[in-house]
């Protein structure tokens, strides 16, 4: 096997599969990325049983040939190579390892059977439909930051995911927090609810920023795959019922406040700065016209600021999670935000009126 190609076409695939292939497995291959050369073009594979991915990228070949390379260490190579370099790849000894040449650099890399290598078979023939890359990545956006650190809620590490008629609506929640949005599609198909694991909806994301064109989604009973550009991700689903979640989402009634979301950001962000590390806590004060930030730290000290807000009702307060409000108000785009609130124990809901489709629950807590 001979075969060239460009840095510039290289880097992004191989780093692609960096990201999926599995790092601390005892299985040695699949910490390998699979580079199938063939006519004009290499295929690559990579894969951690749960997540795999295929990409095509134009290459120049002199002649055919397959190879399993651990991802990390070409990785590495291509990313330090110098810029508009070109990479040339040839095997030796048999196939047992691969020649990775560019500039006067030169490494040889021990290879894996690649016959070894797991079939990724791709999803045919099921529920399909097509979304324009932007929105899907504006709802991912939406929605992602709230899903659970703890692996062991596996039910709850990942983005639900539920279309009825021609709108996909996504949900997450750690217990503390809530995220809910929707899009139109032009599709009528319907789906069950699934849920997306963490790992592929950060895969997913860095592909929808990467490519702004339509992305093509199919889900069998267990697997969900999208197809953008010249690559195919293929993810298990998560085994798991997710939560009721519509029981817990105040009516949008009764009081609210209006603030400044850039000016709430600030305020909140300055004040937070000596909470503490652990729960993040900070106390909203509420009253006419003003909303103040609060926190009080036995060990550092206390600190206070204030923002204006649009509101008449009576006083009110809660304590918060300083880290939860912020991601609410830092994933928004619109110049306000609308905070609805009830007694100091009760969940808040914050919207944005220039995104209605979008709904954020954030639980209070004891100060």
């Amino acid at each position: 096997m001979r075969a060239r190609i460009t840095k510039k076409d290289a880097l992004p695939a191989i780093m692609r599969m960096v990201g999926i292939a599995d790092k601390k497995s005892v299985i040695p291959i699949l910490s390998h990325v699979l580079l199938d050369f063939s006519e004009s073009r290499l295929q690559l594979k990579a894969t951690d049983l749960d997540h795999s991915m295929i990409e095509e990228i134009p290459a120049d070949v002199d002649t055919f040939g397959a190879a399993a390379v651990p991802a990390n260490i070409l990785g590495d190579i291509v990313r330090k190579a110098s810029e508009g370099s070109t990479l040339e790849f040839s095997l030796l000894d048999k196939g047992s390892r691969l020649l990775v040449v560019t500039g006067k650099s030169k490494f040889e890399l021990s290879t894996l059977d690649h016959s070894d290598f797991p079939q990724i078979t791709t999803l045919k023939n099921f529920c399909c439909f097509n979304i324009k890359s932007k929105d899907f990545n504006k709802l991912i956006s939406r929605t992602k930051f709230s899903m659970s650190p703890e692996e062991s809620r596996h039910n709850l590490n990942g983005i639900y995911l539920r279309k009825e008629d021609d709108k996909i609506k996504a949900a997450s929640t750690d217990g503390h927090r809530l995220s809910i949005s929707e899009i139109a599609t032009g599709s009528k198909e319907s789906l069950q609810g699934v849920i997306v694991s963490k790992k592929a909806v950060f895969e997913i994301k860095k592909l929808l920023d990467a490519f702004p064109n339509e992305i093509e989604i199919t889900f069998n009973a267990n697997q969900v795959q999208f197809m953008v550009g010249n690559v195919i991700f293929i993810s298990k689903l998560v085994d798991g019922i997710f939560p009721e979640y519509k029981r817990v989402i105040p009516e949008i009634t009764g009081d609210f406040f209006t603030v400044k979301r850039s000016d709430f950001v600030e305020v909140v962000d300055r004040v937070s700065v000596i909470s503490d590390d652990k729960i993040r806590s900070i106390k909203l004060e509420l009253s006419k016209g003003n909303l103040s930030c609060c926190v009080a730290n036995n060990k550092i000290g206390n600190g206070r600021d204030e923002v204006d807000v649009a509101y008449s009702g009576q006083n009110w307060s809660a304590g918060f999670n300083a880290t939860y409000l912020l991601d609410v108000a830092q994933t928004l785009s619109g110049e306000t935000i609308k905070v609805y609130i009830k007694e100091a124990l009760s969940p808040i809901l914050i919207v944005d009126e220039s995104e209605p489709e979008s709904l954020f629950v954030v639980m209070p807590m004891r100060i």
